[in-house]
């Protein structure tokens, strides 16, 4: 699967994505508000090895593809489309720091929305973002997801804002 926007374009991982997927999770910044911590290289290679063993059992409810630059293949960061704990279908992704603040993001989530709503037919998506990450916040927000929950972050003085997005097609009379 391949799907492309203007600048980008996004497929599965390979085992050559590992040097740019840990680029991507070694990054203190990039990681500040997923785990809170970079990843080891161990710990990069043993997600990678997950996701591709997802791809081969064909696992649709965990999909973590690459994103590629289109204009010269470079490998910029991962989205993810994966049926959380409440059988919902939450959507992430994570771009390689010296990308951020080029429009990569949003052009993004146009992609995996366009992608969940048209190719996957599903109802609706969510997203769940700590409430620091206003970047991430303001993207999605743009593309007309609604804050439904706040919650605290136990343990932490963070807190998590939960969005959701309905695909209106299913809702249309």
């Amino acid at each position: 699967m391949v799907l492309e926007s203007d600048r980008l374009f996004i497929r599965e991982l390979t085992i050559n994505d590992l040097s740019g997927l840990h680029k991507l999770q070694s990054n203190p910044n990039v990681m500040k508000y997923i785990t809170g911590r970079p990843k080891t290289s161990d710990e990069t290679k043993k997600e990678l090895e997950n996701i591709l063993h997802n791809y081969e059992v064909k696992n649709i409810n965990f999909l973590v593809l690459a994103v590629c630059k289109i204009e010269n293949d470079e490998f910029i960061g991962t989205c993810a489309v994966i049926k959380n704990e409440k059988k919902e279908y939450e959507i992430g992704y994570r771009l390689i720091e010296e990308h951020w603040g080029k429009g990569y993001g949003s052009e993004l989530i146009k992609l995996i929305i366009s992608y969940c709503f048209d190719e996957r037919n599903l109802d609706y998506l969510v997203a769940c973002v700590e409430s620091g990450n206003v970047n991430s916040i303001k993207i999605l927000e743009q593309f007309g997801f609604q804050c439904i929950n706040e919650l605290e972050d136990e343990g932490t003085i963070a807190s998590e804002r939960y969005y959701r997005l309905d695909n209106q097609r299913h809702y249309d009379v």
